[in-house]
């Protein structure tokens, strides 16, 4: 299973989209924390940007349980990967997925030349 050159971009536009996620979270909505009175109930306005983040979150999760399941089915029906490294690459996807993915996209995903793998 080869990839194309348009969609191994697509496919890592999708990877890396939980890493901008992760800044945006951390830029936007955890940066109001300090803003929040110390007693009292918090502003209208913090719990509709907590339910917008919480359904963001809610997308994010499962784009990389989606992610997850392609590359590990991608993983098995390639033949870019060595097949005595087929079952390492699925526990490092399966438990370390969004530091694993964009390293295993870079090694067999991306359409290089003839020569295969790097």
């Amino acid at each position: 299973m080869r990839l194309n050159r348009p969609a191994a971009l697509v496919v890592a536009v999708l990877t890396l989209a939980p890493w901008a996620y992760f800044v945006f979270f951390f830029t936007h909505f955890m940066s109001r924390f300090p803003l929040l009175p110390s007693s009292g109930t918090p502003p209208d306005e913090f719990f509709k940007d907590f339910e917008a983040i919480f359904r963001l979150q809610i997308i994010v999760m499962v784009l990389v349980l989606a992610l997850i399941a392609f590359y590990i089915v991608h993983l098995f029906r390639t033949d870019r990967v060595p097949k005595d490294k087929k079952a390492l690459w699925a526990v490092v996807l399966f438990l370390g997925h969004v530091l694993a993915m964009p390293v295993y996209w870079y090694f067999y995903m991306w359409p290089r030349g003839t020569g295969g793998a790097a």
